[in-house]
This record gives C-alpha cells, sequence and structure tokens, in this order.
C-alpha cells in the first residue's frame, strides 16, 4: 500500500456507452474453463447483484476508469498508542486485468501492477528481488481486489451461500468460496461479506488466507458517495478465531481525497525509467 498525488485529473466520462466504445471489446479464451452457478450460489449472489446500484450503478461503473485516494495506516502498540503511521496514494483501474500503482509518501517508494507484470521502486532504484516482488504485487492486487467489490463476488466460478436468512432492516451475510485457481483472491480463500442497513453497504470481510493459515476481519465505516459510487473512509483489520471472534486490532486506515476518474493516465503504468519489469504470469493464486 502505499501513496502520493500525481497529476492530471480526467474528466469522468459523461455515458456509460462513450466510455464502452473507447474500450477494446474483450476476447474469449477458449482455455479458460467454463463455470454454472448452482441455484443456491444464484440466490445468494441475486442479493448482491441488487446492491450494484450504491457502488456506481452500472452507467457510471462503466464510465469511470479508475479511482484515486490516499490511504492513512496506523498501526497500534499498548492501549492503542501508535507504533507507526504511513501514507499511501493508490491509483486504481477498474476494469480489465489488474493495474495499480501505490505510492508511498515517506519514503517514495512505488509498486506498479499492470496485467502480469510489476515493477516495484525502491530507495531510488526498481528492484527485481523476487521475495519483494512478489509481496508488493500482491499487495497491489489486494488494492485492485477491493476497489471492485462487489461485482467481482458475481463469478459463477465463486461458490456462494447465505449464511442467515434475509430480513427486512437486518444485516445480512454471504459465504463465498474461492475453490478455484485463476480468480482474483488466491485459492482456497473463503470470504464472509456482511451487507448492513439502512442501505445495505459492505460492511464486514471476515476472510480465511490459505496463504496465512488464519482469518482477519476487516469493518469498513463511515460511508461517503459521489457519483453514486461509494466507498467506506475508515477501515480497521483485526485478527480473528476460527470462530469468527474479532481479535487484537492490526491496523487502522483513512481514507482521504478519493477521486473518481474517467481518464487514467497511462504514464502512472510505465515510467520512463521503468525498465520492463518482473513477468508473473497468472496460472492461478
Amino acid at each position: 500500500m502505499a501513496l502520493v498525488a500525481l497529476l492530471l485529473v480526467a474528466a469522468l466520462a459523461p455515458d456509460g456507452a462513450a466510455a464502452r466504445r473507447t474500450r477494446p471489446p474483450a476476447v474469449a479464451d477458449s482455455t479458460a474453463p467454463v463455470y454454472v452457478a448452482d441455484d443456491s450460489t444464484r440466490s445468494a449472489q441475486s442479493l448482491v447483484y441488487e446492491i450494484r446500484s450504491l457502488y456506481g450503478g452500472d452507467d457510471n461503473y462503466a464510465a469511470m476508469e479508475g479511482i484515486r485516494y490516499y490511504l492513512t495506516y496506523t498501526i497500534p502498540g499498548p492501549e492503542g498508542a501508535p507504533v507507526r503511521t504511513w501514507t499511501e496514494a493508490h491509483y486504481v483501474w477498474l476494469h480489465g486485468a489488474p493495474r495499480a500503482r501505490i505510492e508511498t509518501v515517506e519514503d517514495s517508494s512505488v509498486v506498479i501492477v499492470s496485467g502480469d507484470t510489476t515493477r516495484v521502486r525502491r530507495e531510488g532504484r526498481w528492484i527485481d528481488d523476487a521475495a519483494t516482488v512478489a509481496a508488493a504485487r500482491q499487495q497491489a492486487l489486494d488494492a485492485v481486489w477491493s476497489a471492485r467489490l462487489p461485482r467481482n463476488l458475481l463469478s459463477p466460478a465463486i461458490r456462494a451461500r447465505q449464511l442467515d436468512p434475509a430480513k427486512r432492516g437486518e444485516p445480512f451475510t454471504t459465504r463465498f468460496w474461492y475453490e478455484h485457481p485463476g480468480l482474483d483472491r488466491p485459492q482456497g480463500t473463503i470470504l464472509d461479506v456482511t451487507f448492513a442497513p439502512p442501505a445495505f453497504t459492505l460492511r464486514r470481510l471476515r476472510t480465511f488466507d490459505p496463504r496465512s493459515g488464519g482469518w482477519t476481519i476487516l469493518d469498513l465505516e463511515a460511508d461517503r458517495s459521489r457519483y453514486d459510487w461509494t466507498w467506506a473512509e475508515r477501515r480497521t483489520l483485526r485478527a480473528a478465531s476460527d470462530a469468527g471472534e474479532p481479535g487484537p486490532v492490526l491496523w487502522t486506515a483513512v481514507v482521504q481525497d478519493m477521486q473518481i476518474e474517467g481518464r487514467m493516465p497511462a504514464i502512472l503504468l510505465s515510467p520512463p525509467d521503468a525498465g520492463v519489469g518482473v513477468v508473473t504470469p497468472e496460472k492461478g493464486r
């Protein structure tokens, strides 16, 4: 996670049709597996489908090429006293292959992901250390995945179940299993998403990460909205028990200066001095 405002604020496209015309048509991959959602998955996902109007609506979302914002993190110590605080600038594309740029204000480090290519700048130079690049890439992919919620939960390849009955005026939680390779979460991820009234926006993400073998809870608060696009201004990540009980706070984060862009500057993804980058073919995560 990382940040620093650059230049250029592109005007938000006036309608979804215009934005769709500027994007190249998708090309079907004949080798990709075809998944068919079962009835229970379709039922659970239908509730998620209905709230997409809170996250841009179809036309506005199609017209948004990306978003940019600052994110200030704090790691708390004993009795909540901050141990470390840093700020990142995030530039995230909302459509197509994963694309993001994250800059850390304090040390000017940079992470750029464009499709399967990753570029990482540390201490004034572009590096290719495998472990550093892999960790930085995962951070950027997490930012892309978060920005594309909840639409990216509607894939037929993701099995879904309602954990509690939907009742008028009460929160509901849906569980998603990432059982197949090649999705935008590591294979084996389990995600419980809670939607809360009055608007039924995203309120809590409880996640099992197969890489760490542990659960976390991300609470989302202080919703803000622009162009019908909703985001949580305050975020708190906690460790969690297998039973779902919240544990210690790992970090808190505050979103600042959220901007919605109809055009994202392409130079952000390929600065002239960055070199070719490190290519990581996505053959399942």
